[in-house]
């Protein structure tokens, strides 16, 4: 038998997701069948995308293929963030309860049917073979794609609620707590910004401005992060004081 040493695997522990996160114990020990559940809708809803696609037969129609793409990404990354999400939610909190349950159903629902929807709005807004031909319709398909999106957010929302509410139970400590008001805040300006755009959509204003709203994310989203930061890093630093403070008594 060789006595060689075993070969180093320490890059695998750096991949994303490989390893809990440094300020919050995952209490979702391996995968539930509700995840299960949620990986096989989200990867049913990428085959959907790639099935919608179809095979060209003519240059044009390459074109097509080539022309839709941006929105097959900008769907296909959407889908992307509800799974992170998705993923984050029940490895941090391990929850299964009826409501946790019903609330999950619900999201799996939508993010189901607004495949073909999202296919289309993007395709609307990137140039693809689709679009809208008046202005009504336009502001129409803001309208969808907010109460969709902000649906999806708003149901997401809940299952952060859900496990804030029961913070004692699972025993949340106080940065984890923090990380928790955080994520409920992301949501809100997710569903605000949806809101706040659909209201626009109602408004006399240039037919792009309720699209570009969405931009505004960048900055409400980091402004959000930052603030909830600053109370992580306080709360680290008083515990840090706390212990210092026993080992110079002691």
């Amino acid at each position: 038998m060789s006595n060689r040493p075993r070969p180093s695997h320490a890059w695998r522990d750096k991949l994303p997701g490989r390893k809990p996160e440094a300020y919050f114990r995952w209490r979702g020990q391996g995968v539930s069948r509700l995840e299960n559940l949620a990986d096989g809708v989200f990867a049913f809803s990428v085959t959907l995308l790639v099935v919608a696609q179809q095979v060209p037969t003519s240059f044009d129609g390459l074109m097509a293929v080539v022309r839709s793409f941006p929105a097959f990404v900008a769907c296909f990354a959407l889908l992307m963030v509800f799974w992170n999400v998705h993923y984050k939610f029940f490895r941090r909190y391990g929850l299964e309860d009826m409501f946790t349950r019903v609330v999950n159903y619900a999201i799996l629902l939508l993010v189901l049917f607004s495949v073909y929807p999202l296919k289309f709005l993007f395709n609307s807004w990137l140039g693809g073979s689709a679009g809208v031909t008046s202005l009504p319709d336009l502001f129409l398909v803001y309208r969808i794609y907010g109460l969709g999106l902000g649906g999806i957010w708003l149901l997401f929302g809940l299952l952060f609620w859900n496990a804030y509410r029961q913070r004692e139970r699972l025993g949340l400590s106080p940065v984890e707590v923090i990380l928790t008001k955080l994520d409920l805040g992301s949501v809100t300006v997710n569903v605000g910004t949806c809101a706040g755009s659909i209201v626009l959509s109602f408004l006399p204003v240039h037919p792009w401005v309720p699209g570009v709203f969405y931009g505004t994310l960048g900055i409400s989203m980091w402004l959000n992060g930052t603030f909830w930061g600053r109370q992580v890093q306080a709360e680290l630093d008083r515990q840090r004081g706390s212990r210092d403070a026993r080992y110079s008594n002691a």
